[in-house]
């Protein structure tokens, strides 16, 4: 696992002290809107979620991470989630790729109201994706927009993806599918790449 730097954020793989964070933000009024479409999640539904983040993370080499904004250097606030999961794991937006596709990948965002508008996302994307580029070697990453998510299309579209078409999720919506690939992709500005044990993880063995 690895954590990514940048200038003003530090995004680190989740960990089971996190499911007071996650549950937070999926309770936030804006995420329940945005993602949950008006429905509020009870916390062991919040639990489930970050233990089905804990395990994508196992089983592959990438996933999503916490994402938290620096003060003195140090992470503080926490901002949300920004990374990478296979397609299918989490939103299931396209039953068309293939399991056994390397770039059956894509980008998931979710951020708290209060750090909207200050360019966090962008950030922690061009993060994300420099990552799946130089460390993963991933060939493209792919994004899928809800048709009236407008803040979400620009965001994307600052970091370097581009429309490529719509597609029918497996619930019947239909949404805007961009990829971003590293000719287009727009790197982050210094960002730096550690390697990460989960302390838990350390303490259990």
């Amino acid at each position: 696992m690895h954590i990514l730097e940048t200038p003003r954020l530090i995004l680190r793989p989740p960990s089971h002290s996190d499911e007071l964070l996650l549950h937070e933000l999926h309770s936030d009024p804006f995420v329940v809107n945005a993602m949950r479409n008006g429905v509020y999640p009870t916390i062991e539904q919040s639990k489930a979620a970050l233990l089905q983040f804990i395990n994508h993370w196992q089983h592959n080499r990438f996933g999503l991470w916490m994402v938290f904004v620096k003060a003195e250097g140090q992470a503080r606030k926490f901002a949300g989630c920004c990374g990478l999961m296979c397609i299918g794991t989490y939103l299931a937006e396209d039953p068309n790729y293939l399991p056994e596709d390397p770039n059956n990948v894509e980008i998931v965002t979710c951020l708290h109201l209060a750090t909207s508008g200050k360019g966090i996302a962008v950030e922690a994307g061009r993060a994300v994706v420099q990552f799946a580029f130089e460390h993963l070697k991933l060939e493209k990453v792919n994004a899928f927009v809800r048709q009236n998510n407008t803040r979400s299309l620009i965001k994307n579209l600052k970091i370097g993806f581009f429309y490529v078409g719509d597609v029918i999720s497996k619930n019947g919506t239909r949404r805007r599918r961009l990829e971003v690939s590293p000719i287009t992709a727009t790197k982050a500005d210094n960002l730096l790449v550690f390697g990460y044990t989960d302390p838990e993880t350390i303490r259990n063995q």
